[in-house]
């Protein structure tokens, strides 16, 4: 027999549709809880052989650089284009990070660079510039003739001497 709309219109006047909800609910959760418990070995089992296969497939690596599979229509020519293609974006990165580096610290110094005062600085120091600071410099206008000639000359030890250092030797 076939149910008809009035049937169906009976059955929710009755609340007879609630438990037919429900009851679908619960059995469609039913199935899908015996459907993945069932299966769950077998995913297991195809997901450990995939890995296998995977590790099994894949080229030897003796270094760091990345090692390239050649499948289906690509070419030697298109592998090596896209190496060099990543090699040149690595280098403009990298050139790119050191450009704002360079940059901020520029930035950074110039808006320092104001709220400091040198005069304290210097006045703290005592340098008031650098030609004072190099004026004395012992080493301007060495050559190394001059320095060949100031080397250390040995003197014999003195009376004095030996005796400083024998009563420095008791304690």
């Amino acid at each position: 027999m076939k149910s008809s709309t009035a049937d169906n219109h009976n059955d929710i006047r009755n609340g007879n549709s609630q438990l037919i909800v429900l009851a679908g609910i619960f059995s469609s959760i039913g199935r899908t809880t015996v459907r993945t418990v069932r299966n769950f070995p077998t995913r297991v089992r195809n997901g450990i052989k995939r890995r296998i296969n995977e590790y099994k497939r894949r080229p030897v690596r003796k270094d760091i650089n990345k090692v390239y599979v050649l499948v289906g229509y690509t070419t030697k020519q298109h592998i090596d284009e896209r190496y060099n293609a990543e090699r040149m974006m690595i280098i403009i990165r990298r050139g790119l990070l050191l450009l704002i580096f360079v940059l901020l610290l520029f930035i950074s110094i110039n808006a320092i660079l104001p709220y400091v005062k040198t005069d304290e600085y210097s006045q703290m120091f005592g340098i008031s510039s650098v030609d004072e600071m190099t004026e004395n410099d012992p080493f301007v206008g060495k050559t190394e003739d001059d320095a060949e000639s100031d080397d250390i000359i040995e003197s014999e030890p003195t009376q004095t001497d030996l005796t400083n250092t024998v009563s420095n030797s008791d304690y």
